[in-house]
């Protein structure tokens, strides 16, 4: 039969009350299952920890002891043995940790923020590394309108903003310079159309009222519910619909669509000229000749005839013939004296 060594035991009342081991004697606590040795004069603990539930934890009494709570209550913490209490091992909240954050370095992912940079748990301050600014310096730069670009239609400055409706504007007239441009209704309205359609567009003459006042030779369009004014540059063209003519702005003045180059001089018996749509010929009538509307004519005179084959000498064809052979010249015939 097997030989069974078993240690001195029992509850760690007993011990207790039993005393100091003698040197090197084990003893076995049954109801805390804990293991002393001792030297003599004192037990030493040298047992593994102690674990259960919290409420079933002996009471504080022995330096060293450990003691792990394993459900319930407190599940999870190690408890040490200060012979008087019960101290947590490991802390499970922030709440226990006797530190400060001032003592935790900055990790690859997450970093520290300056106590004076928070104000009631939110960050008040923002860098880029080089320049930090407070929130209030960073509200009062949002809300000083003079610091951003501005909706200015008329501004050419850098602060400035154009709304989507000018630069609609300026793409569309800049194709305009590049493709053939949209016609004008006329170039004589003077005062505004009350009921433009979308679209409408009219070269502005000098003598233009309303709104159009001032504008001169500048196309006006009316674009949804205003009217957009183009001042021409040179080379600008036109179709002028109630004219069914094109206009070019020549810096000056719109003209005619190639009247610097066809410009027609008016000489003798003419009026008219320059860019006129017509030159008048002027003929006077004289002595044997009528001008009509549309004709101009011969009046038959003394021993002259005029009919469809032409103006001629009515002659007897006798005595005084045309010489068919030469030219059709007039030749003396046979003279013939005749009889009484």
């Amino acid at each position: 039969m097997a030989q069974t060594i078993q240690l001195k035991r029992g509850t760690k009342a007993q011990l207790d009350a039993h005393g100091p081991l003698v040197s090197g004697e084990m003893g076995f606590c049954t109801d805390t299952k804990e293991i002393f040795i001792g030297d003599g004069s004192a037990n030493t603990l040298i047992g593994r920890a102690m674990s259960g539930t919290e409420a079933a934890r002996p009471t504080a009494s022995v330096m060293g002891r450990l003691y792990y709570v394993t459900s319930g209550t407190n599940a999870g913490y190690m408890y040490f043995d200060s012979g008087t209490a019960w101290q947590a091992v490991n802390a499970r909240k922030l709440t226990e940790l006797s530190g400060s954050l001032d003592d935790i370095v900055d990790g690859s992912s997450y970093g520290r923020v300056l106590k004076t940079d928070l104000s009631s748990g939110h960050v008040n301050k923002i860098s880029d590394g080089s320049n930090t600014l407070t929130a209030a310096e960073l509200r009062g730069h949002l809300n000083d309108a003079s610091l951003h670009r501005q909706i200015n239609d008329s501004g050419l400055a850098v602060t400035d903003l154009w709304s989507a409706q000018k630069i609609r504007n300026e793409i569309e007239l800049a194709k305009r310079n590049i493709e053939p441009q949209a016609s004008v209704k006329n170039r004589t309205t003077t005062a505004p159309p009350s009921t433009p359609a979308d679209g409408d567009r009219y070269v502005i003459p000098g003598s233009a009222t309303g709104v159009w006042s001032g504008k001169t030779n500048q196309i006006a369009e009316w674009q949804s519910s205003t009217w957009t004014y183009y001042p021409p540059a040179v080379g600008w063209t036109c179709y002028v619909d109630d004219e069914q003519k094109i206009y070019s702005w020549n810096g000056t003045a719109w003209v005619r669509t190639g009247g610097a180059l066809q410009t027609v001089g008016a000489g003798n018996g003419l009026t008219g000229g320059g860019q006129a749509d017509s030159v008048t010929l002027n003929v006077g009538a004289g002595n044997g000749i009528a001008v009509a509307a549309d004709a101009i004519s011969v009046v038959a005179g003394s021993g002259i005839t005029v009919s469809s084959s032409g103006v001629a000498v009515n002659i007897d064809a006798s005595a005084i013939i045309y010489d068919a052979a030469n030219g059709n010249r007039l030749t003396v015939g046979t003279v013939d004296g005749g009889t009484f």
